[in-house]
């Protein structure tokens, strides 16, 4: 074959890729193939984890027009680390506008969805996903029908980039250690980090510790960014992810 024609079909997959990016047809990855940077001495061994679901993840606020409902008093979403979200009707907005949220699929305590529920939207995560809902005689809304909510543990405005820190059973005797899997919300991305700091989030210690167990449970998610601490030897290079907030599954009940 001449390399004309590899690079023409080179050209033709990239091309693909994009479009099934860009409609959100992505590909399922598995934490087990993500396999840790190589180091000269560590010993690694990969355990096979649970799956960590990457994408549908929406920040909401509230809807304060006055006139008539479905045409207002609903939300407004938007997908978290994405500059437009894909609405009902498939065009691409800054924001969704959506009649309501569909709660049934969530399972937790009244106590905890009233919490959820009278919040204003600046401390949740919801997962989820836009579906149609006929209101007659005004036509077609969109409903968001959660399957996971996340609150955050403090005021503090989140700062970073929006992920999913899910420990990947790499298990070294020696630092820096890869262990964790970094997952970029409703992107394509997965990284690997050496060490997580909360220090700055403000949190008490018993969100800490529960933190710290939802990383080695179904992942955390959290906002932040990514630091290498420098060193002569890169295989000694600890790549930190240094979390502003972090949000703690709502549990079912």
């Amino acid at each position: 074959m001449s390399k004309k024609s590899i690079y023409y079909k080179y050209r033709l997959i990239l091309l693909f890729g994009a479009i099934l990016a860009s409609f959100g047809f992505y590909p399922k990855i598995h934490a087990q193939d993500i396999s840790a940077p190589d180091t000269t001495d560590s010993v690694a061994i990969t355990v096979e984890n649970q799956e960590f679901p990457q994408w549908g993840y929406y920040t909401i606020r509230r809807d304060f027009r006055r006139c008539a409902s479905p045409i207002c008093g609903g939300y407004f979403i938007k997908q978290v680390n994405l500059k437009a979200t894909p609405c009902l009707d498939g065009v691409f907005r800054s924001e969704c506008y959506v009649s309501a949220i569909d709660w049934s699929s969530l399972k937790v305590s009244p106590y905890q969805l009233v919490k959820i529920q009278n919040d204003d939207g600046s401390r949740v995560i919801l997962r989820g996903s836009i579906v149609p809902v006929e209101f007659a005689p005004f036509g077609e809304f969109g409903n968001l029908r959660v399957k996971e909510a996340f609150y955050a543990a403090t005021d503090a405005p989140p700062k970073g980039t929006f992920v999913g820190l899910k420990d990947n059973g790499i298990r070294c005797i020696t630092t820096p250690c890869f262990s964790t899997n970094q997952l970029v919300l409703n992107k394509l991305r997965i990284s690997q980090v050496s060490s997580i700091d909360l220090s700055q989030t403000g949190a008490t210690q018993k969100q800490l510790d529960a933190a710290t167990s939802e990383i080695f449970r179904q992942g955390l998610i959290a906002v932040g960014k990514t630091e290498v601490v420098g060193n002569s030897d890169p295989t000694k290079r600890d790549t930190k992810f240094v979390v502003t907030q972090f949000y703690l599954r709502v549990e079912p009940k």
